[in-house]
């Protein structure tokens, strides 16, 4: 696996930064995206967003709050089968704790609410069933 050329620590000036749509991503997830005020994507979105679109394997490392979620989260958004049994689940993200789980099943919620995309946490110290129903 090769080092992604042009990474840098530098401060990012956002109004340069690429907007979802010129990322690859669906207008009803940008406009979700837009509607909570997020427009323009932040260095991991930017990098990891086009090479999920193209269905590449990759890790992505950065800081709390600079948009790792969203970074894997809009392109399996895209991969949900909405014609299909929508009663199977089509995704699964692992997260180590509960209110991280919660957390990301909200913002995914959230950014696939247009195409009425439902994202379900569910979590230990609690039954299963109830969490589902």
């Amino acid at each position: 696996m090769g080092r992604l050329k042009g990474v840098t620590t530098s401060p990012v000036d956002p109004t340069s930064a690429p907007t979802f749509v010129e990322l690859g991503t669906d207008p009803k997830i940008a406009e979700a995206l837009a509607a909570d005020g997020i427009e323009r994507a932040f260095p991991i979105q930017q990098m990891c967003i086009p090479l999920a679109l193209e269905g590449k394997d990759l890790i992505g490392q950065a800081k709390t709050g600079t948009g790792k979620t969203l970074g894997f989260g809009i392109p399996l958004l895209q991969r949900v089968d909405l014609e299909g049994d929508r009663s199977v689940p089509q995704a699964l993200v692992v997260c180590p704790t509960r209110e991280l789980g919660l957390q990301v099943a909200t913002d995914l919620e959230r950014a696939g609410r247009l195409k009425g995309i439902k994202v379900l946490a569910i979590y230990g110290g609690r039954a299963y069933e109830p969490q589902i129903d």
